[in-house]
């Protein structure tokens, strides 16, 4: 029981050691920042046009629901995964888990509410109970203020 316990110890040092550090993502812990989880991604009209249509699919706090649904067409309601999907749907005609929109909103929920997700941001952060109607629109209009800031940023350069 001690040995692999003590390899993953001196990993873990070895990694800190040579300047790697852990990430959190959906897949637990990592060593080092996966490319999809850089805060550099490039970022699109399409991807603007996804995160305006996702929050006019939670108009109003009626439109929203706390509790994820496997199927998202099964329900009046939208959470923050299945607003996300259908707009993305929507605008793309199809849905894709690591889109530069998705992965904005999921930074904005590390940014500001980085303690209401463990294994899935959009699910976990959407059903936390301290999550409120309030708190998805602002991670939404986060993440539409910064991809509109790298859009007018990737023009001017």
């Amino acid at each position: 029981m001690k040995k692999p316990f003590t390899l993953l110890a001196v990993l873990v040092i070895l990694a800190y050691a040579g300047g790697c550090r852990l990430y959190k993502t959906e897949n637990g812990l990592v060593f080092g920042i996966p490319d999809y989880e850089k805060r550099d991604i490039h970022v699109s009209n399409v991807d603007l046009d996804i995160l305006i249509k996702a929050n006019e699919l939670l108009p109003n706090e009626s439109a929203w629901r706390r509790s994820h649904v496997s199927d998202c067409s099964q329900s009046n309601t939208l959470d923050l995964y299945c607003a996300l999907e259908a707009a993305s749907v929507i605008v793309m005609g199809k849905y894709v888990h690591r889109q530069p929109a998705l992965q904005e909103v999921r930074f904005a929920i590390d940014d500001n509410y980085k303690d209401r997700w463990d294994k899935h941001r959009l699910v976990d952060f959407n059903s936390h109970s301290d999550t409120s109607f309030a708190d998805i629109k602002h991670v939404l209009n986060v993440a539409i203020y910064n991809v509109r800031r790298k859009i007018t940023h990737n023009k001017t350069n």
